[in-house]
């Protein structure tokens, strides 16, 4: 007697995922709360970027400089009221003078007889005309105090000059002011002031 045929092998069945209406819901929750996250976070970084930018302004320092009536030095004061100045120091093209000046609160200025000798000789290799005015690059390191801190700054200047060639005594040389030219500068500043003095090494003309 033959025995009866095995049960056929059940198939699997086939599961079909659907998401319940409270499923997309929470999914666009999660969407939404992310979209907010992300929102919050961008707004709190342009708020940072925004207070470091105005702290930044609040707390810049620019010179301004008035020649005497010779020409014998340039007298230095901060432009902001409430700032003062503690001590400044400058630095020249090496081939007006190759050694950085620093000077204290006493007499914030920058004295024509610091320049005078490397001008000169700097005019003569360039056989520049008897009498003219040019720019020199400077930058200014000046420690200040605001609102009861101290702070430092390092910009570049711009110092004004002029020079004639006297009778018997050669060229004279006399300032005519500062203007500012870059403020804020980061790292090290020989390569800007390198620059910017080509440049107007350039222009100091022939005869």
């Amino acid at each position: 007697m033959s025995e009866p045929d095995p049960a056929p092998l059940a198939r699997p069945r086939r599961q079909d995922f659907w998401l319940t209406v409270g499923e997309v819901v929470g999914v666009l929750a999660l969407v939404i709360a992310g979209l907010n996250f992300w929102e919050s976070h961008q707004q709190h970084q342009d708020d940072v970027h925004r207070a470091q930018a105005q702290t930044r302004a609040a707390t810049a320092f620019v010179a301004v400089g008035e020649a005497d009536r010779d020409g014998r030095f340039v007298s230095l004061l901060p432009l902001k009221a409430g700032q003062a100045i503690q001590s400044q120091r400058y630095r020249f093209p090496d081939e007006v003078l190759d050694h950085p000046v620093e000077i204290t609160a006493e007499r914030p200025r920058i004295e024509a007889d610091w320049i005078a000798a490397g001008l000169k000789r700097v005019l003569d290799e360039s056989h520049a005309r008897g009498a003219g005015e040019a720019r020199i690059p400077v930058v200014m390191q000046t420690t200040f105090v605001e609102d009861g801190d101290a702070r430092t700054d390092t910009s570049l200047y711009q110092l004004g000059v002029a020079w004639k060639r006297g009778f018997l005594s050669g060229r004279q040389v006399r300032l005519t002011g500062l203007a500012l030219s870059k403020r804020q500068l980061a790292g090290d500043p020989a390569p800007v002031l390198q620059s910017r003095w080509s440049a107007a090494k350039a222009a100091l003309g022939t005869r």
